[in-house]
């Protein structure tokens, strides 16, 4: 990984530790999903259909256009989003719980949510858990590049049946990739540029038709830290 290119490297995901982690990850909507989906708040509900313009070509031009004019940060997201470190963000449906039963699932959920994510970053020996989210069928997250982010990143991500993808814009050959999803856990890992870099600055977005979760870590760019994140791939990749 210490060529910073404008592609993503797949990884194997073997660690059976990691995986009981990634997994109590995926349970905190399985377990229970009728209640994930009365009680949690989905962002972007409105726009509920639009994925493929969201993710499409055209949208993607309209993003590239911006220049820097574009923050980074994606404008648009139809999902559920977990920032247990921003006591504004929106968790839930009810700003208060309604009922016992609820306001009960409520404070499990965030507990096993905070305790996953402790360990996952731990596992990961990192501080930047840059993303937390799941996506339900028509769900996405739009073009966009984390420019004003800039640090490698460690995609996980799961599919409920494969009806899915990870799209980039390959800036050298100019042309977008599909990584199409799999069944299960998968893992991409790569380079994010900011705008000093303007050939390795890494527009992608994501859609899926089935359920999805992901969740991202991010690293600097030091050389102490190249160093690390091959010791961490080797150690995800273990048996």
């Amino acid at each position: 990984m210490s060529n910073l290119d404008t592609s993503m490297r797949k990884i194997p995901i073997r660690n059976p530790e990691l995986i009981e982690i990634l997994d109590r990850y995926i349970r905190l909507r399985t377990d229970n999903p009728e209640a994930f989906e009365e009680y949690m708040h989905l962002s972007c509900k409105h726009q509920m259909g639009q994925k493929d313009w969201f993710t499409g070509e055209k949208y993607l031009s309209e993003i590239i256009a911006q220049g820097q004019n574009h923050e980074g940060f994606p404008e648009q997201m139809v999902g559920y989003e977990f920032r247990t470190n921003q006591k504004n963000h929106r968790f839930f449906k009810n700003e208060f719980p309604v009922t016992g039963e609820e306001a009960k699932w409520r404070q499990n959920f965030v507990e096993e949510l905070s305790a996953v994510q402790l360990e996952i970053m731990h596992f990961m020996g990192c501080r930047n858990n840059a993303l937390s989210a799941v996506y339900p069928p028509g769900g996405f997250i739009g073009w966009h590049n984390n420019a004003n982010a800039s640090a490698w990143n460690f995609i996980f991500s799961w599919s409920e049946n494969g009806e899915g993808s990870f799209d980039y814009w390959d800036i050298e050959k100019g042309e977008i990739v599909k990584m199409q999803d799999e069944p299960g856990w998968q893992l991409k890992a790569g380079y994010f540029g900011h705008y000093g870099e303007e050939d390795k600055v890494f527009y992608h977005s994501a859609g899926t038709d089935c359920w999805r979760h992901t969740i991202s870590f991010c690293f600097d760019r030091s050389d102490a830290s190249e160093e690390y994140r091959e010791e961490i791939i080797d150690e995800i990749s273990s048996e």
